[in-house]
């Protein structure tokens, strides 16, 4: 009956009616206040149009009923996370675990409720102790390595995920969580992350039945395609602000696009893309299976992955092909390593012929740069050079801290050394933790590096605060063999030149392509010495700075990078002809 109910609810929830759909739940409801099912629904409704008071009544309730039931526990604490009182939901989540200590599940959400409210050492303290008493747990194992992750301490990320792949090698969760920080370690092969990658492709296909439906999409080349974009970052994230000129700018005559977000969370972005699209799916909370149904009811064309192997991706529905073409885009920085994943979108700087190796899709090399960026509404105007004031350089990077590995410290270290009255400023939201900042300051002054000499900080409360901070900063530093991107483009747009160093991987080599694009290729250096030699140089030229500062804004808006029209106008051109090749393929083979 309650399914019905449901079902009867789900296309206002698709069409954006929440009052339709919260009266036909609530109806119910009302007859069975303690139904989970319902009750789940109805509040992440309430939640989406900020009616927390009635939230918390209606969970109150069901509590009244089932005073010792954790799920209403949980319940509770995400109303209050999305309330943003984060110490209110970490209570709730610890009476969770109180009810049911065998599940560490209130455990995670509690110490991910401490680290948004500000107590990153009570959380990572919280979650080290769990790893320690739980040897072999995978959901301990994950909540501690994902806190080393947050902390930056790369190295024992790695160490932590290597040891528990080796008593579980066929666990796809554990080696999900391992593809990434695997890429940002010194000295891995490609070859072996993507051997890595491979595997998790397998794991993921193994996991999922057989889906040989044929897809009953109208084999006509020339009709109006529906193109479906799944991600977890349809909002104020990196791959949100890549992602909105492509969503803005795409023809609506022949082009009809939906938005499958799997994410709890809405801000004024995912807004603005809502209405750039024809339709919008929140994908959070339902399985797999409804997600594929979806997709095919949906009748979608072509399928664009956002996400990859991170965080709150959803890969395992492209495991079972509900689209007839999908690809891989932008918010991964590697290979999916599923053989259902038709193509990759890249550029000639990231991935050079040569390096398909590499892949297990087909490269899409897009004219200049496979990104497409939006440069922050309040970013402000850009500082003068700092060195002209305080007479000394600035080096700064704030790039997410575990890109910045223990041997990328090691160079800097010799950076600021060759630079005798420089200073560097480093700033993720790493730093914000003191143990971290310990760790790096003793890590640099074992070095020769001075304390006084370095500038450490934490996230700062806004995008616009965030952008002038490169007002403290003359020359930007890139990671490496994990290039930034962001981090990358929005200091050239604030007026700071980056150095970045070529590498032979997609992660690696990021860098090179967007200097190159927006007119920068000397600031590319080839191995560590010169990048050494490029950072001196530039430091030592003032006057070259100074111009920059004032010129690379404009290098920035009007490259390639921000052909918002240019760029989609190619994509969809790729979008086109692979779908005029699947049009032949299914006259000849009616069952793809």
């Amino acid at each position: 009956m309650y399914d019905a109910i449901l079902m009867q609810a789900a296309p206002h929830v698709a069409a954006g009616r929440y009052p339709q759909a919260l009266a036909i739940l609530r109806r119910a409801l009302d007859k069975a206040p303690s139904n989970y099912q319902l009750l789940d629904k109805t509040v992440d409704l309430l939640c989406k149009t900020k009616q927390f008071d009635q939230a918390n009544f209606l969970v109150e309730r069901a509590v009244a009923l089932a005073p010792v039931d954790r799920k209403y526990m949980m319940l509770a604490g995400d109303i209050e996370m999305q309330r943003q009182r984060f110490g209110a939901a970490a209570k709730f989540f610890w009476k969770a675990y109180e009810i049911d200590p065998t599940d560490i599940e209130p455990l995670r959400a509690g110490c991910i409720a401490l680290y948004q409210d500000g107590k990153f050492e009570e959380a990572m303290g919280t979650a080290k102790q769990l790893y320690n008493s739980r040897p072999g747990d995978l959901k301990a194992i994950a909540l501690y390595s994902g806190f080393c992750d947050l902390a930056g301490d790369l190295n024992e990320m790695v160490r932590v995920l290597l040891q528990a792949l080796e008593r579980a090698p066929s666990d796809g969760a554990i080696l999900s969580a391992l593809l990434l920080p695997l890429t940002r370690l010194h000295g891995v092969d490609p070859k072996v992350v993507f051997q890595h990658h491979v595997r998790m492709g397998q794991l993921v296909t193994e996991m999922v039945p057989v889906d040989n439906r044929p897809h009953d999409n109208t084999p006509d080349p020339e009709r109006p395609l529906r193109i479906g974009y799944c991600s977890q970052d349809f909002r104020n994230r990196s791959a949100g602000h890549f992602i909105e000129p492509i969503i803005a700018n795409h023809d609506k005559a022949m082009f009809n696009v939906t938005l499958y977000h799997n994410m709890i969370s809405e801000d004024e972005l995912t807004i603005r893309l809502r209405k750039h699209a024809a339709r919008y799916i929140d994908t959070h909370r339902i399985d797999d299976k409804k997600m594929v149904d979806y997709i095919r009811n949906d009748r979608i064309d072509i399928l664009v992955d956002l996400s990859g192997h991170t965080g709150m991706g959803r890969i395992v529905p492209f495991a079972l092909k509900p689209a007839p073409i999908q690809y891989t885009y932008m918010g991964y920085p590697n290979t999916t390593g599923l053989p259902t994943m038709d193509f990759r979108i890249v550029d000639a700087f990231t991935d050079p012929p040569g390096s398909d190796h590499l892949a297990t899709e087909t490269l899409v090399r897009m004219e200049g740069s496979f990104l497409c960026y939006t440069p922050p509404p309040h970013a402000g105007d850009p500082a003068p050079a700092p060195s002209v004031k305080n007479r000394y350089v600035t080096f700064g990077s704030f790039n997410t801290h575990t890109k910045i590995s223990n041997h990328v410290l090691d160079l800097w270290a010799k950076l600021l050394q060759a630079v005798p009255t420089s200073r560097l400023f480093l700033k993720s939201m790493a730093l914000a933790m003191p143990a971290t900042r310990e760790r790096v300051l003793a890590y640099l002054g074992a070095r020769g590096v001075e304390p006084a000499r370095v500038d450490l900080e934490g996230e700062t409360k806004g995008k616009s605060e965030h952008m002038q901070m490169y007002a403290r900063v003359d020359i930007g530093l890139d990671p490496w063999p994990y290039n930034g991107t962001t981090t990358t483009v929005e200091a050239m747009f604030m007026g700071v030149p980056v150095v970045t160093m070529a590498g032979n991987s997609h992660v690696s080599r990021v860098g090179v392509s967007l200097l190159s694009n927006v007119g920068l290729p000397d600031l590319v250096a080839s191995d560590e010495e010169d990048y050494l030699r490029k950072c001196v140089a530039l430091a030592a030229d003032e006057s070259r700075r100074v111009d920059l500062r004032s010129k690379l804004r404009g290098m920035v808006t009007t490259s390639v990078l921000c052909d918002h029209v240019g760029f989609t106008r190619r994509l969809e051109a790729h979008y086109r002809n692979a779908w005029r090749e699947w049009c032949v393929r299914k006259r000849a083979n009616p069952a793809l």
